[in-house]
């Protein structure tokens, strides 16, 4: 089965950003916003680390990915970064940022890229049912385990792990 055609993952050209423990918002709008020029639609869980290890953190302890979340709330309510709550399987409700994805307000909702950097529990939803869709229409009469096959070739991976068989179950479940 052939898969469908998509765009290489830009990278952000990593700078230094502000310390996300005593950054203002100013500063975490400033940086959020040039990462996700780059790669929105993006995870936000993946957006605050990309942030982070900029700023020289490693690891994104509760507190500061509360100010992270506070910050993405406040530029939501701005009009300056779009939220979509996506019902991820791994989100533990619909406030939970695991299942945001964001964007700028001139970026489009889904982009159908390669996996680049990304680990498959980062790809927004929305893509993979775009992907799914894809396929679908190239083949309507592809099963689950078809499905599964060509979106594993799409992305080059090889191993269909408990969780791509979860999120992908979720999205046949949610979508179709």
């Amino acid at each position: 089965m052939k898969t469908p055609d998509h765009i290489p993952y830009a990278l952000w050209p990593i700078r230094k950003t502000a310390d996300p423990r005593a950054a203002t918002q100013a500063q975490f709008l400033h940086g959020l916003s040039e990462i996700l020029q780059y790669q929105a639609p993006m995870q936000a869980l993946a957006l605050f680390q990309t942030y982070a290890k900029a700023s020289g953190l490693m690891k994104i302890a509760a507190p500061v990915r509360r100010k992270f979340e506070r910050a993405v709330l406040l530029a939501e309510k701005a009009g300056q970064i779009i939220v979509e709550r996506e019902p991820d399987p791994e989100a533990k409700g619909a406030e939970d940022s695991v299942g945001w994805i964001l964007r700028l307000p001139d970026q489009p909702p889904v982009i159908l890229r390669d996996l680049g950097p990304r680990g498959f529990a980062e790809i927004p939803m929305s893509e993979l049912a775009a992907l799914v869709l894809e396929i679908r229409s190239a083949d309507e009469f592809a099963g689950r385990e078809d499905i599964y096959r060509a979106v594993l070739d799409h992305y080059g991976l090889q191993k269909l792990t408990a969780l791509v068989r979860r999120r992908l179950d979720a999205v046949l479940a949610e979508y179709f």
